[in-house]
This record gives structure tokens, sequence and C-alpha cells, in this order.
């Protein structure tokens, strides 16, 4: 109990509310709180003051909240059926697993390479074809109860809707009379409690009981005998509402109001459904203790027949009885689910309800799993081509109705380097010629000694290998022809050549656009070399280039050169005929050319490297290469450092002075001629500064944002917004630079990282603790650390600079303050509160009372807590310095805008073995939470 107290009132302390009562705490902490019990959290709450009310009365009978919409979940039923069948998913698993073979003939080195995929094969046919019939049952869903898992969150009454003519009139309708002719009026008429209405020049008449039609024509007979001329046109106002109950296996049984017109099935939808332990095929309408009518949802949902769907009278019971008889089904049907079915059903009332077959069905072996009477399981095999469909069935039957066999009869693979490769339909008199007429059947590449056939022995059904010369079958004589007769369930292999050996491949590297690795193709040459590289670039040397030719045999590497503008041109003595593993290099004209550039920064639009323009470049011409000047230039004179190499020897720096206006003018004294790894400094003018801007909020004349110069003090900005006024509060004068914020921001993060490094060394030191109650005492610490991190990680620095304003809008004192750009100044009004935070009962906002202290606030908050720290109390002024004393009994003024903090024992922090000072922490962020809340800013 101790602990979670502990947990509570360190959490007050870290988030410090920023109003008045508030109690924050984070979804971490609130998942602890919901975990202790109802005496633990009671006893928590008394003790922080905070009030366990609530009233106890019952209230009135009003209709239960509407249940919105609803996950359905899976039910007991469906939990049953799904256990079944999870040694049948791991079969098809294992089965599955040794099924991943290697394909055949994916890479054939020779003959031998066919031999071995031989073996390959035959096991995986072997798996294939031995792969047992199974069934997935394990996501079985109850049918039908889909249709509550959207219920609606509201039922209002149905107003729109044409009323049937046997609707009975009660207590609450209306009826709307318009009257035409003699008299044109109309009325509106209420049947009252009595089961009367009222209607004016003819009197009351009793039409509680009696049915719209009846209704109508008994008005219309009174205003036709009562009213002579009259016409009378009735229609029907508002309905009234009804109470009905809902109840039995309903999500949420219970007493509603629904429109008088509202039906059986409306009442099943308002209470949330029927519940997966309910039944959907024997719902109950019962009136004064008899049933009077019965509905089958299984009706609306298949055939969606609605005419069982009584309408409902004041008092009726919608009643659901548990659910009767269930049978799954799954497997190849078109609605594999679990069904309520009646007692004396079979397999073909099942294969009804599921809809019946799906093409893949195979009927003559289907498989009933049941349950004996002595908890055994049991399987019934049944033909459904036969006598099958007429097996009765019991409850918690799972009916499997299996896919046909992927097994065909008579089909011919054709794969490989073909053009249409798949299945093609075996016939008598197929042969292979025929399979393959011509060559135009082929892609390029083919390889043409070579092909394969894999064909299932006679007898045994063994793979054997039948080999065949692709070229033999396109012979031009007939006699070199020879072709082979196929067989059912061939498979006939086409190969590329890349099968057999590595394509050949040249190589282009240097100045093309796309250098890389090229397949060589039948006569290429240099010049079809480069094209493909996509040609040369613009920097390209069309002098010499080299060809490196690795010989076949040695591997040795020879280099010529040759001219790349002849190559181009297509001369045949220099577009040379390539080789496997030829390499093209082209080079670049500026392998033997320095690219020399100047270079110009300071006050120019684009400063920057520019390409060296030659013997005829000036100062000017590098400027306006960079954009021209800008508006800060110093105009008067640049500067130029000059590299120069002096005998070879050593390398010497110089600097020319350049008018620069003279330059920009054209002069050519001035305008320079430069040379290579020049660096122009254009300078700027010595006091130019950027627009600086600060902000005044709260009470001035005339709060807004002032353009300063340099050296304009606080003072005087003030006076320009023309002082403060009457309402301001000088002392609670805040004032912020962004300096300032940026250097809290770093302290921050490095209070931040040291104490994230701490907690990761306690971390990894209390994984070596064996005591559990030192242990449990360090789990403290860490957790108290871990939430002061997240503080810390949340707060966001203010930039503020305690400055004490006076009334007249000056500095206190001699001090003078220079503004810089971003500074803001807020004065708030004057505040009439004293907070009093930290570990106290009732942290909260006090009324300011003139000649109360310390104490006197922190006993008008409650007093403090068993946690609180009394000799550490400190007090935060509405300027915000910090004042604090060495002991319980000191004694301090208090004034408007104070902040009283009462912080807590630092006992469970210290709980960590660390050097951070856990006082500063918790001393920073209750400072600036407590000045920022002083003047209305959090």
């Amino acid at each position: 109990m101790r602990f979670w107290l502990q947990v509570l009132m360190i959490s007050w302390v870290l988030l410090l509310p920023l109003h008045a009562g508030a109690i924050t705490l984070t979804p971490e902490q609130m998942k602890q709180l919901q975990q202790l019990s109802p005496e633990e959290r009671s006893a928590l709450a008394k003790q922080a003051g905070i009030s366990a009310g609530g009233s106890s009365k019952v209230q009135g009978i009003n209709s239960p909240q509407v249940m919105g919409s609803r996950a359905t979940g899976s039910g007991p039923i469906e939990n049953q059926v799904g256990n079944n069948t999870v040694d049948m998913k791991q079969q098809d698993a294992e089965v599955s697993s040794s099924a991943k073979v290697d394909l055949p003939v994916e890479k054939v080195s020779g003959t031998a390479g066919a031999d071995i995929a031989e073996t390959k094969r035959a096991f995986a046919n072997f798996v294939s074809e031995s792969k047992p019939l199974t069934v997935d049952a394990s996501n079985l869903k109850q049918f039908g109860y889909d249709l509550f898992a959207g219920s609606p969150t509201t039922f209002a009454p149905a107003t729109d809707i044409p009323v049937p003519p046997e609707y009975v009139l009660g207590p609450g309708d209306e009826l709307e009379v318009q009257l035409f002719g003699a008299k044109s009026e109309q009325f509106t008429l209420v049947v009252d409690r009595e089961g009367v209405v009222a209607f004016p020049e003819v009197g009351p008449v009793t039409l509680a009981g009696m049915s719209y039609a009846d209704a109508k024509a008994q008005l219309a007979q009174q205003i036709g005998e009562k009213m002579i001329g009259v016409t009378a046109s009735i229609n029907m106002g508002k309905l009234r509402s009804i109470r009905v109950f809902a109840l039995g296996e309903v999500s949420q049984p219970g007493s509603y109001v629904v429109s008088g017109l509202a039906t059986l099935s409306h009442a099943l939808l308002v209470s949330g459904g029927v519940k997966k332990i309910g039944s959907l095929r024997n719902i109950q309408l019962k009136r004064n203790g008899e049933v009077v009518a019965a509905i089958d949802l299984y009706r609306f949902l298949l055939s969606g027949d609605t005419s069982a769907d009584v309408r409902l009278l004041p008092g009726d019971v919608v009643f659901v009885p548990p659910i009767g008889t269930t049978v799954g089904i799954a497997g190849e049907v078109l609605r594999p689910a679990i069904y309520e079915v009646g007692k004396r059903s079979d397999v073909g009332d099942i294969l009804k309800l599921a809809g019946g077959f799906l093409p893949k069905a195979y009927r003559e072996k289907a498989l009933v799993e049941r349950i004996n009477a002595s908890g055994e399981r049991s399987v019934i095999n049944i033909n459904l081509k036969g006598q099958g469909g007429k097996t009765r069935i019991k409850n918690g039957d799972v009916i499997k109705v299996f896919s046909a066999l992927d097994y065909e009869e008579n089909p011919v693979l054709l794969i490989g380097n073909v053009k249409r490769p798949g299945k093609y339909a075996w016939s008598k008199g197929l042969t292979l010629a025929k399979l393959l007429p011509n060559q135009e059947t082929l892609l390029p590449e083919t390889y043409m000694e070579y092909g394969v056939i894999e064909r299932e022995a006679a007898g045994n059904r063994e793979p054997e290998v039948v080999r065949f010369k692709l070229s033999s079958l396109f012979a031009s004589a007939k006699k070199d022809r020879v072709d082979v007769q196929l067989k059912p369930r061939d498979k006939v292999y086409v190969f590329h050549r890349e099968h057999f050996r590595e394509a050949p491949k040249v190589n282009i590297a240097g100045s093309v656009k796309s250098p890389g690795s090229y397949a060589l193709k039948k006569s290429m040459r240099i010049l079809d070399l480069i094209l493909a590289a996509g040609g040369t670039n613009r920097s390209s040397s069309f002098d010499d280039a080299e060809l490196y030719r690795t010989d076949p045999e040695t591997k040795e590497v020879s280099i010529s050169r040759f001219s790349l503008a002849a190559a181009l041109d297509g001369q045949a003595d220099t577009n040379i005929l390539l080789q496997d593993l030829d390499k093209v290099v082209v080079h670049s004209v500026w392998e033997d050319k320095q690219r020399h550039t100047v270079r110009i920064h300071g006050a120019v639009n684009n400063p920057g490297e520019f390409q060296f323009a030659g013997s005829e470049m000036r100062v000017s011409d590098l400027i306006f290469a960079a954009g021209s000047v800008t508006e800060q230039a110093y105009m008067h004179r640049a500067e130029i450092t000059r590299y120069e190499v002096v005998d070879g020897e050593k390398r010497q720096t110089s600097h020319i002075s350049v008018a620069l206006r003279d330059a920009l003018q054209g002069k050519e004294q001035a305008n320079l001629l430069l040379q290579p790894y020049d660096v122009l400094m254009v300078r700027t003018i010595s006091n130019w500064r950027s627009i600086e801007q600060v902000t005044l909020k709260g009470e001035f004349r005339f709060p807004g944002t002032y353009t300063v110069e340099e050296g304009e003090t606080l003072e005087q900005v003030i006076e320009r917004a023309g002082g403060l006024t009457e309402d301001a509060f000088a002392p609670a004068a805040v004032f912020s630079r962004e300096s300032i914020r940026a250097q809290q921001q770093k302290n921050l993060n490095d209070s931040i990282d040291r104490l994230e490094k701490d907690i990761a060394q306690a971390e990894i030191t209390n994984t070596s603790i064996n005591n559990p109650e030192v242990l449990a005492d360090k789990q403290k610490g860490l957790i108290a650390a871990s939430r002061a991190l997240t503080t810390l990680r949340e707060m966001k620095p203010s930039g503020r600079l305690l400055v004490e304003l006076g009334s007249d809008g000056k500095l206190k004192g001699d001090s003078t303050l220079k503004l810089t750009d971003g500074d803001t100044l807020y004065v708030p009004k004057r505040p009439d509160q004293v907070l009093v935070m930290g570990e106290v009962y009732n942290q909260n906002a006090i009324l300011y009372h003139k000649g109360l202290d310390r104490d006197d606030f922190i006993d008008m908050a409650g007093g403090t807590t068993k946690m609180a720290d009394k000799d550490s109390i400190y007090i935060v002024r509405a300027n915000g310095y910090v004042e604090s004393g060495s002991g319980w009994s000191s004694n301090y003024k208090i004034y408007p805008g104070d902040t009283i903090i009462v912080p807590q024992r630092l006992d469970v922090f210290n709980l960590l073995d660390t050097t951070l000072d856990w006082s500063k922490v918790l001393m920073q962020i209750g400072i600036f939470t407590a000045s920022m809340v002083t003047v209305g800013i959090l």
C-alpha cells in the first residue's frame, strides 16, 4: 500500500498540475492504479483529498444503453470444432515442407545433370501425389451471428414509414384529421390513457384496441353523422412508444422502449443481438405468459422471408432460448460454417444450408467427425454421390468435404526457351515435331544440340528421361529428321544456351554515357559497343582509345590503341571486330587538361566557385557571374587573394586591393584581369545589421512588435509603447531571450543524457542483486527516475531572464538591459491568488489574504502529506526569484502571485546509486512550472 501511495504522490510532484485542483496521471500510472483492489483505491482517494462519492440511488426503469457494434469473437462451439483439426493442419505443414524440392533440369551440364535431376523429380512427384486429403476446419464460424456485429448505436422510433391497416391503436398514438367542405379545419387527435380521442364537435370516440383501418372508418362515420357537408382526410401522426422485454441469450437483456411499429427482429437488434450460445432458429414471442409466435432467423438469412417477423405489443417478451443441435461443415462447399439444425437432420440438409458443393468438391468420399457418448472421437466415411446424404447427424458433428485431386490425366508440358510454354492437350499420335512444328516456336539463343523429355515409365510410373537432339526436328532432309512419339503427362524441356556455357560479354569504360558490361552479339564491333553504351560524352577525347583483349587460352591481356574518331566513322581497320572479354576504354579531354577556377565570397548574391573563363576574364565578369553585389557591400575597396608558384619550388600568396565601384563601372585600371585560382572577397559595411525586432505583450498601452536599433534598451522600448497600464503587475514581468532559451535547452539535454546513463547503469547493476528486498527498493528508484526523465523530456525551456521591473516601466537599480533580436517582454495583470503545489493534500490556488504567511497558506491547502520534505519548502516569487528556508518554523511573507512548493522527500530517488543531484532536477521542474503558472502562461 505504501508503495502505491508513493507512486501517486511522486506523480503529482513531477507532473505539477497546470490548473487548480487538476491531477494528471500517465496511462501507465492509470493502469497500475486500476490493478489495486477497491479498498486500496478508496484509501488512496481519501488520503489525496478526493471524494469517492456518487449516487447510490436506484434509477428509474429506463432503457439500457443500446449496444453498439461489437466483435462476435469465437464461441465455445467454434473453439471445440477448431481444436479437432489441429493435427490435420500440422500434417499439411509437414507435407508442404517436404514437397519443397528443386524443379527438374534448371541447369544441365551434359546428360549427367539430367540423370541427377531425375531422382529429385521422382521424389517430388511421390510427395505431391501422396499428399493426404485434408480440410482445414479451424476457421469455421457459427452461421448467422454476424448479423448482430454492426448493431446501431441508436434506435429512434420509426416515423417516416407507412402505417399498415392492421396496426392496433393504443394510448399515445396520434391521428391527423383534415376537414373539407362546409368547414375547413385540421385536428391532431391523441389517444389518451382511457383509449379515447376527444374530437371537437363530435365528442369522445373510443379507438384503443382498434386497427388503424377500423379507426379511420369509425371516425369517418362519426364525422359524416354529426357534421353535415364535411368530408374528412384521416392519416396517422406520431406513433406511440411501447415497452417490451428482451430476455434469454441476448447480449444485453432488459426492458426497452421501442416504436409502436417495432417487430420481433427490432427487439433483437436493439438489445445487441443473440449470443453465440443462443438459438437463431427458435426465437419466441411471449404475450401474457403464452408463446404466440416463433421466428427462425435462418429464413431471414437464407431466403429473405420476413413473414414471421410479427409486430410487438406493449409488454411483449422476446425470449431467446439456448442453442440447439449444431453441426459444422467445412471444405468445398459454398458456405462452410457451423449450423443449428433439427434433431432429425441428415447430411443432405446440412449441404442445403451450406449452399451446395463447389465445382472442385470430391463427392465420392467425405468424412463425418463425431464425438461418441464415451467422449472418444470417431470418423464415418460417406459417399455423397450415393446414399451418404441421408446419413443422420448428431450434435457436434463436423462434415468435411474434400477437394478433388490435382492429378491430371492427359496434359503435355512444354517448358523452357520457347515462345509459348505451358500445358498442351495430349491426343493419340502427338509427336515432338507436332508440338514444335518449326523454329519459329523457339526463342533466340536456344540450345539446339540437346533436349529432354521427362516421362512416367509404364507399369510402375517411375520417372525416366528421354534425350533428343532439337536440331534433328528441323533438318532439311527428311531422312535426317528424328521425331519422338509423346505420351500423356510428358514434360518437354527446351534449354537456353546459357545452361551449358557462360554468355560472352564485352566491357566499355571511361567517358561514355552508360559504361559497363554488354552481351557480345555476333559480328559486334567497337562502334556497336559504343552505341550500346549510349554514345560518348561531350568531354570525350576523340584521339586515342584503348582495346584490352584477353587471350581465351592463356588469359593473357594485350593492349592496342586506336583512333576513336575513325572507329566512329566506321573505318574497317579501326572499327575492330570484338571478341569475348574485350574491354574498350574511352578517355576524357580533362585527363590532359587542368580545370582552372576562381572564387568569390562575401557580399554577393551567389558566392562560390566559378570556372575560369580565360585570360580576358576580369573582376566585373566574376561579380556578374555571382549575381552582382548585395546592398550591404562595401563599394570602396575589395580584395583579391592570388596564389603564385615561385621558381617551381614554393607557393607565394599576395593580396591586391581593388576599387570595387570603379571596377563595376568598367574602368580598366580597377577592373583587373583575373588569374586561375584567384579569390575575390567583397567586404560588408561594418555597421550593417539586419532588422531586429522585440515583442511586448500584456499590459502595455500599445503592445506589439517593435523594431530596435543596436544599443536600444528595454526602458526605451517600453516608453515607445506608451508605458504600462494601471492593471499591470510589474513584479511578475517575464523577459525571455532566444540565446538563453538555447542555453537552457542545452543544459536540459545534458541533464537528460546524464539521467539516461544513470538509469542504464542502475539497470545493469540491479541484475546482479540477489536479495529480493534490496532489488525491490532499487526498482522503486528506477521507476521514479524514469518518470522524472519523462517529465524532463516534455519540458520546453522558456528562455527567461529574471528582471525586476518597476511600476514606472524601468528596471530597479542602476542596471540596463540592451535588447537583441527576438526578445520578448510579457507583463500580466495583477494576480489575486497564491498557488500551493507539491506534497499537500489539496494542491490549489488560494485567494490572497494580506497578513498571512507561508505556513498559513499551507494549512489552508490541507497541510503537508507524509511524503513532504518540510525542511526544503521554497517559494517562487512572481518575478521568478526563489526563496527557501532552513526550517519548518521559518516565516516568509507572501505576496500576490507567489507560489509555495512543498517538495517530496528524496528517499525514493536516493535508492539510485547515482551522482545526479536529484534536488536540482526536481527544483528545476518545480520552479519552471510554478513560474509559468504564476503569470498565466500555463
